[in-house]
């Protein structure tokens, strides 16, 4: 046996002497899974199954309850030589199999206790599984083999020219970054887009791949230059908010000697992905629009999302937390600081003096604080985040996800632990001399904290998103059909007695007035002559059907006179593209441009219910207002018109989701973009001095303050909105 698979173990000689076997209703079959063969067994009387390895099978088989588990051991040895279980294994083996009812066995209490001991290890084990139902993890295969494999190969990667490449890559992929900064935040607005989705989660699960194995090579690397350590025995599936993704077990590392070699392997996964996304950078800046650049874009995304909100923020148990425990040199870093917070609770709280101090230095103690408040407090908010991001993404079909989580999270923490904390502060052997003021301080401190939830008024207040637009605009169609001769520039002043904003021609209009003109004259004659022969009847049919061509020709003389499309109201004239419509030819009813009275600006704003319906209540109608993506300047404005009907025609298309807004688009068609749910238009007025500084077309987040209620009241409103606005009620 080598160093990383001990041979011997300490606890052997409880197990040594058992003569276990297996039970006459156990059925074994073989399964493949990628080249290799695996051995299942399977209790049909409690549908129980495990699955073993071939050497561990060759263990199983030779317990038939008269040899005990050493001589099995034994034989194994002669036959396995280094392939062979260790007796660690086998305690492992015997205690899953017992765990399953899988093996029968009469066994000592000390066994027992051995075993129980695993069972609680696996009951703990689903009690976390249960705790974090948007981080699941199932340990599948065990890849130690094919690392030991390959890590010759890939372990070459984790050296001093190796790390010398990644930083030049990780330069060049920043250069290109930097130089188009702008185009990358604007293409963000697509990324979770319908149809980008597919692409973007494998492009994502493809990442993860490699970032796990990055940290399972440098495992396996410095785990032989240390002689201990290095064992990769979990790989398997992390369903990360019901998306299935791969994870592999590398904290065999802490048993690395060399604080360098743990770092690195707590970097690997996420050196890996900013290698990948540098390359995509450079692949990005440096092709079109198509599949091949929104593929490397996703890399970008994955990366960076993944170093900010996970696996680079030490604020979460990922690759981060281990990285920043090690170079602080505080073990057990997470716990240790939950541990302090209830220490400090007991000692100055309580008043407990033998409570058990976890800080063994000063410096300790203020990471503990640190860490404690802030990674729960994260934690808390990552997972409210996570759970508004699936009410928002979910079909209404699938809502009841939401609830289910919401529900098992609040039992896993809040009704588990202040079940544990009452009765510890009944029964608790550290309280009895302090128990008293244990419980008046906590119903003391709890009645406050209850009374300024539900009690004291705090200030409220409700945002909605919305679009500068001028108070005053006309938009400006083709009136008739033809081609442009002349047209006035845009960005001018004009009137509706100065000159036309377009001339065109339509020479097809001007013969069909001109022939309407000659079959007309050709009528009179033949009035005239019908007059000279006294024949009335005639006279009264072409009388008919001069009147007639007279409503064609006004009609032709109309749509002529509108080639010369004159300004309706006094403003700016506004045409991107009035310069390449030379000679154009113009349709009836195409958009050309817009006349703006740019003096004065309002704000349209898009409300759900849950927003409008306050808001129609509300007294108050001041507000704030700052261009998004710009906290300063704030201006002031004040609510002028709430149209109650709802529509789903968004008054911009900025304001959908696929351009960076806040509305989730179902359809674009000739009229607009279309929201997903009907929403409210609220009319801004800005009565800030400020204004004049807004352009037409910008963002704005307008701030509308409520009147102040109590925390808990508009928790609950929250709440009970999120509800009636999933389920119709």
């Amino acid at each position: 046996m080598t160093v990383e698979r001990p041979t011997f173990h300490e606890a052997w000689y409880r197990v040594a002497r058992l003569r276990p076997r297996l039970p006459g209703s156990i059925e074994i079959y073989r399964q493949h899974f990628r080249g290799q063969m695996w051995y299942v067994l399977e209790n049909p009387t409690n549908n129980q199954f495990s699955r073993i390895s071939v050497e561990a099978y060759q263990f199983i088989a030779l317990l038939d309850g008269r040899r005990t588990a050493s001589e099995a051991w034994k034989i194994c040895n002669d036959k396995l030589g280094d392939r062979a279980p260790t007796q660690g294994e086998v305690i492992q083996l015997l205690g899953q199999l017992y765990t399953s009812n899988l093996i029968l066995a009469e066994m000592a209490p000390d066994t027992l206790n051995l075993f129980n001991r695993y069972r609680r290890r696996i009951k703990r084990q689903v009690q976390g599984y249960l705790s974090n139902l948007l981080f699941i993890r199932i340990p599948l295969i065990d890849p130690d083999h094919f690392l030991n494999r390959w890590v010759g190969l890939f372990g070459k990667i984790f050296s001093i020219p190796g790390f010398l490449i990644w930083l030049a890559v990780l330069g060049a992929g920043l250069y290109f970054i930097i130089g188009n900064i702008a185009e990358l935040f604007r293409q963000s607005s697509f990324v979770l887009a319908g149809d980008n989705l597919i692409l973007l989660y494998l492009t994502f699960v493809v990442i993860k791949v490699f970032h796990e194995f990055s940290h399972s090579f440098a495992c396996k690397k410095f785990g032989q230059l240390s002689g201990n350590g290095g064992q990769v025995h979990v790989m398997g599936v992390m369903f990360l908010v019901f998306a299935p993704v791969p994870y592999m077990d590398a904290s065999s590392a802490w048993a690395f000697r060399k604080k360098r070699h743990r770092l690195v392997v707590g970097c690997a996964g996420l050196m890996t992905e900013l290698f990948f996304a540098a390359i995509a950078a450079m692949v990005w800046a440096n092709t079109s629009p198509g599949v091949v650049q929104s593929i490397a874009y996703n890399v970008i995304f994955v990366a960076s999302v993944s170093a900010v909100i996970f696996n680079g923020n030490p604020l979460l148990r990922f690759d981060a937390y281990y990285v920043l425990a090690d170079l602080l040199e505080i073990p057990n870093l997470s716990q240790r600081a939950k541990e302090y917070l209830y220490y400090l609770v007991k000692r100055w709280g309580w008043g407990v003096k033998q409570a058990h101090n976890p800080a063994n230095l000063r410096g300790e103690r203020i990471w503990f604080v640190f860490y404690g408040i802030a990674s729960t407090l994260y934690r808390i908010y990552i997972y409210v985040r996570i759970l508004l991001f699936l009410n928002n993404r979910l079909p209404e079909e699938l809502f009841i996800v939401v609830p289910i989580l919401a529900f098992f999270s609040l039992i896993a923490w809040v009704l588990v632990p202040l079940g544990k904390f009452l009765r510890f502060l009944t029964t608790g052997v550290e309280l009895a001399r302090t128990r008293m003021r244990a419980a008046v301080s906590t119903i003391v401190v709890l009645g406050l904290i209850s009374g300024c939830l539900g009690a004291l008024p705090v200030p409220d207040h409700c945002r909605v998103e919305g679009i500068v637009e001028p108070a005053r605009i006309a938009v400006v169609y083709a009136e008739s059909d033809g081609f442009v001769v002349d047209f006035l520039p845009s960005n001018i002043m004009v009137a509706p007695e100065g000159p036309p904003l377009i001339k065109a021609f339509n020479r097809a209009l001007e013969a069909e007035k001109e022939s309407l003109l000659a079959e007309r004259r050709g009528l009179e004659i033949r009035q005239q002559q019908e007059q000279e022969r006294m024949n009335e009847e005639m006279q009264l049919i072409l009388k008919e059907q001069i009147k007639a061509l007279d409503e064609k020709i006004a009609r032709v003389e109309y749509e002529l006179s509108s080639l010369n499309l004159q300004p309706s109201i006094s403003g700016t004239w506004i045409s991107p593209n009035i310069e390449q419509m030379e000679g154009v030819y113009l349709r009836r009813g195409q958009e050309i441009g817009c006349i703006a009275g740019l003096e004065e600006m309002i704000i349209r704003a898009t409300a759900g219910q849950n927003v409008a319906a306050p808001l129609i209540e509300n007294p108050y109608k001041q507000l704030e207002i700052r261009v998004k993506g710009r906290p300063e300047p704030t201006l002031v404005g004040e609510i002028v018109e709430i149209y109650p009907a709802g529509q789903n025609l968004l008054p911009s298309e900025t304001l959908s989701t696929v351009l960076g807004g806040s509305m989730a688009a179902q359809s674009q068609g000739p009229l607009g973009v279309r929201a997903a749910q009907n929403f409210f238009e609220i009319r801004i007025r800005l009565n800030s001095p400020g204004a004049s500084q807004l352009q037409s077309g910008q963002r704005v987040i307008s701030r509308i303050r409520l009147p102040s209620k109590p925390l808990a009241l508009q928790w609950w409103q929250s709440l009970r909105q999120l509800f009636q606005r999933r389920f119709h009620i």
